[in-house]
Formats: structure tokens, C-alpha cells, sequence
């Protein structure tokens, strides 16, 4: 087994304010341990000021000159940049969603800044040794043959069914009421609260009962009671990657009611009880209402088994023998 000492630079990483926030870059990393992989992380907190790109440029040089990394490996196209910012390693840059196919405005219409993250992470991507995206829509759009295919995986021992009952009473949550889960650890305006919101409001005609159950700030180790208490989530999103929510979901044997986006369609693949509809409140209401009178689990677990995190795991060390042998 090879042994890899890595850099990890992200802009996406759990904070004291937000334990939602990237929870998914120190699940990756710390799958890559059982397979010999070291890693440091550098974390920019780009949230808190712009500034702190460029302190982590200082930040980054620092640690190259004291510790031998075999690699750099960025997290996010705008993180993509603070890594490129030295020649003595090779880079490898996971793109994650947003940074390639753009921020989407209420619309519809990609903003200003999400044309500056795509055109930002085009030229990035001709300039690092290995590119990572995270489904063949981003692939497409970056226009990179080389870039390999290889969506965050998802934690089976994490995400797991459990008694919902258990899982509400742990979450303070009535046993007489249908919960929507709508998590949003990114933008909320790209995950669509407000479709959502009029969809179960829809839905209540129906089902009076029905309530959005909305996350967010949640660490990621309670989402599981989150995935459990709910009877279905809901993605209305505009922009995705490869949702983590919806893996997380499956894996929980919840049911999920997605728009195509990213690549849910893949995610959710023949799993009965899981429904792909256009991004309208109408059709999402009408699942909802269907999958609340339904009251079932699914068996999504063994559907999306095949993202397990040890799966992934293993070719993002191929990634890393693939950049060192360069």
C-alpha cells in the first residue's frame, strides 16, 4: 500500500458558526486513511473575508517549506486557485457544482459571479495535473477529456435506517405530523425554499398534516435523525453537482422527489418510492401527497450502495498514484 502526504486546501470546512458547512471534504479525506493516505488541511475561509484567499497563498507557501507533501488536492474551483499559486507540487482539483456550472439568480438565469466561476474554473482546469468533477454534466461543460468522474461518496455506517419514531422523539419532533426535509447547506436561493415552501402548502390540501421540516447548521453527524424523522426530501435545487443529500437520503431508505439537476437522475436510478418531476409546485405537491399516503420506506440503501465511501475512496487514491507517477 502506498503511502500519500497531502495538502488538502478547501474553502468548504466545518466551523464553530456553521458544522454544516463542507461537512463532506473531511468525510472524504478521512475515508483515504485506511488506505495510506496523510493529510494536512489549510483552510480558507473565504466566507469571512475575500481576503483570506490571499493570506492562505502566504499560508500555503509556509506549509510546503516545512512538511514534504507528495500533492496538493483543492476543494472548490476558487480554492483550485490558491493551490495553483505554487509549481513545486502537483495539483488536483475537486469541482464540486456551483464553481462549474454556474450560480443560478431566481430566474433561472446563471448570475454574473457564477459566469465568473465558469469561465474561472475553465482556464483552472487547463492549468493543475488532475481534475476531479462530480458527475458527467460538469465534465461536459468544462470541456475536459482527462477530467475523471468521481462524486463524493456517502457514509453507509453514518447514514443508516433507524426507528423514526426513535428519531423524532431524539429531534423533539410530533409523531402525528408529515415532514418534507429540505436541507440547505448551501445557498438557500439555490436550493429553492420557496418552491418548496408553495409545493407543501399545495400538498396540505390533501395531506393536512404535511410540514417542511428545513435544516440547516446541522452537524453531519445528526443528519441521519434528520433522514429518519422525515417521510420525504424534497430538491428543488437549480445547481448541483452530485447532491449529497439525496445519497445520504437513499442510504437512509428515505424516500426522495428530485428535479433533474446534477446528477439526481442517476442517484435515484429505478428505486420505487423515489420520484424525478419538472421543477414546478404542482408536480412536486403531487408526489408529496402520494409518497405521504403511501407511508413506506424504500430500499434506495441497496441502490446507492455503490457510492459507499470506501468505493469512492479507492479511486481518489488512484487519482493521487496517478499524479505522483507523473
Amino acid at each position: 500500500m502506498s503511502c500519500y502526504r497531502v495538502l488538502v486546501v478547501t474553502n468548504l470546512w466545518p466551523t464553530e458558526r456553521d458544522p454544516s458547512y463542507g461537512g463532506f471534504v473531511p468525510a472524504q479525506m478521512d475515508s483515504l486513511r485506511p488506505l495510506g493516505v496523510e493529510f494536512e488541511v489549510l483552510f480558507v475561509n473565504g466566507r469571512e473575508s475575500l481576503w483570506n484567499y490571499a493570506r492562505g497563498v502566504l499560508r500555503m507557501r509556509q506549509m510546503l517549506r516545512q512538511q514534504p507533501y507528495d500533492l496538493i488536492h483543492a476543494h472548490f474551483g476558487l480554492s483550485g486557485w490558491v493551490a495553483r499559486c505554487q509549481f513545486q507540487k502537483p495539483v488536483v482539483v475537486s469541482f464540486l457544482g456551483d464553481d462549474v456550472l454556474g450560480r443560478f439568480k431566481r430566474d433561472g438565469h446563471i448570475s454574473l459571479v457564477g459566469h465568473l466561476f465558469r469561465l474561472s474554473s475553465y482556464f483552472l482546469s487547463n492549468h493543475v495535473s488532475m481534475v476531479i468533477v462530480m458527475s458527467r454534466a460538469m465534465k461536459e461543460t468544462l470541456r475536459s477529456a482527462s477530467a475523471r468522474v468521481i462524486s463524493n461518496g456517502v457514509d453507509l455506517d453514518l447514514f443508516r435506517p433507524l426507528d423514526r419514531d426513535a428519531a423524532r422523539r431524539a429531534l423533539g419532533l410530533s409523531s402525528d405530523k408529515k415532514f418534507v426535509l429540505f436541507p440547505y447547506p448551501s445557498s438557500i436561493e439555490n436550493k429553492r425554499y420557496d418552491l418548496v415552501q408553495a409545493a407543501v402548502d399545495m400538498a396540505r390540501r390533501e395531506i393536512p398534516e404535511v410540514e417542511i421540516l428545513s435544516v440547516s447548521h446541522v452537524p453531519r453527524s445528526q443528519m441521519p435523525l434528520y433522514m429518519n424523522a422525515a417521510d420525504v426530501l424534497v430538491l428543488a435545487s437549480q445547481s448541483e453537482g452530485s447532491p449529497n443529500a439525496v445519497k445520504e437520503a437513499m442510504a437512509a431508505n428515505l424516500p426522495v422527489i428530485t428535479v433533474d439537476v446534477g446528477d439526481a437522475v442517476d442517484l435515484i436510478g429505478p428505486t420505487e418510492g423515489c420520484y424525478l418531476v419538472p421543477r414546478e409546485a404542482e408536480a412536486i405537491a403531487a408526489r408529496i401527497a402520494e409518497v405521504c399516503r403511501r407511508g413506506s420506506r424504500t430500499r434506495g440503501r441497496e441502490w446507492i450502495a455503490r457510492f459507499s465511501m470506501e468505493k469512492i475512496a479507492k479511486q481518489i487514491v488512484e487519482v493521487y498514484a496517478s499524479v505522483v507517477r507523473q
